[in-house]
């Protein structure tokens, strides 16, 4: 049975976890989360080693990992902004503009809770710009929180929450690193990489292209002082290649296509495959 934590995330690998965990490196005896999302990969292995760093650029994000680590008390205010957001598109705007200007934890989760199809969305500017879902904290919720808090919290000695760009979370010697980055940029013709990232989503904003090249080295780096790392990502969709995994594969890394049908969840369908992959230095 594997632990879902209590809030649904763009790009969240949860309903892949059983192809994912038993590929993994656990002869180290540190674990970094560099692109931590929603959290589903480190909860789940979080008593496979001995201390864990868990990442990601949205400090808020973070912020909603740490306080439930922490206490109770996040819930209760999250319930208590989320009171009228089933109902009312004016409160979640008047929260939404809120949070833009005084963002905490607590009102990004409640945003969160209750924007359209529950996904994470910022502008070009890092403002939250998701529209009304007409949801809200319910059982559900509850259920998942409580599941969550009971088992993570019997670990909270051995995780280090972090906020950073990933290039500045360093590379150690005995360490795993799971890398999930937002989508990659486009392989051209000519195998360079391109402007445009292979798909879109909400979080992509806080990621570019010279963030693409940097995290192939980072890889590389990992791979040079004899840590591992295996990271995941879409290879191909809509006839697109990433440059970055792409790149990876021809260096000699080993790869595994992940089985998972887009064509379920896609709007527009395709003859175009959606390929996910993890590639693996050990």
């Amino acid at each position: 049975m594997f632990i879902e934590t209590p809030f649904n995330y763009t790009g969240s690998k949860f309903k892949l976890l059983e192809q994912i965990l038993p590929e993994m490196d656990y002869t180290k005896p540190y674990f970094v989360d560099l692109f931590c999302g929603g959290g589903s990969v480190y909860t789940n292995v979080v008593d496979k080693f001995d201390n864990i760093i868990v990442n990601d650029i949205i400090t808020d994000l973070i912020g909603i990992h740490q306080c439930l680590l922490a206490s109770d008390n996040i819930i209760s205010e999250t319930k208590s902004l989320c009171k009228n957001l089933k109902t009312s598109q004016e409160e979640f705007l008047k929260i939404r503009d809120d949070y833009n200007l005084n963002p905490t934890p607590s009102k990004l989760w409640s945003l969160m809770l209750s924007c359209n199809s529950n996904l994470i969305r910022f502008n070009q500017s890092g403002k939250f710009n998701q529209t009304w879902g007409r949801r809200t904290f319910n059982k559900s919720t509850d259920k998942k929180v409580d599941l969550f808090i009971n088992y993570i919290r019997n670990y909270s000695t051995k995780i280090k929450f972090s906020s950073k760009n990933f290039n500045d979370i360093e590379v150690t010697e005995n360490t795993f690193y799971y890398i999930d980055p937002p989508y990659g940029y486009v392989k051209e013709n000519d195998g360079n990489i391109g402007k445009n990232q292979i798909s879109e989503a909400g979080y992509n904003n806080f990621y570019y292209k010279e963030d693409d090249l940097n995290l192939y080295e980072y890889c590389k780096n990992i791979d040079k002082i004899g840590s591992s790392f295996m990271i995941s990502g879409v290879l191909t969709h809509g006839g697109k290649k990433s440059w970055i995994l792409d790149k990876l594969i021809s260096d000699g890394f080993r790869f595994k296509e992940l089985e998972f049908d887009y064509n379920k969840i896609n709007k527009t369908k395709s003859d175009k495959k959606t390929m996910e992959i993890v590639i693996m230095n050990y």
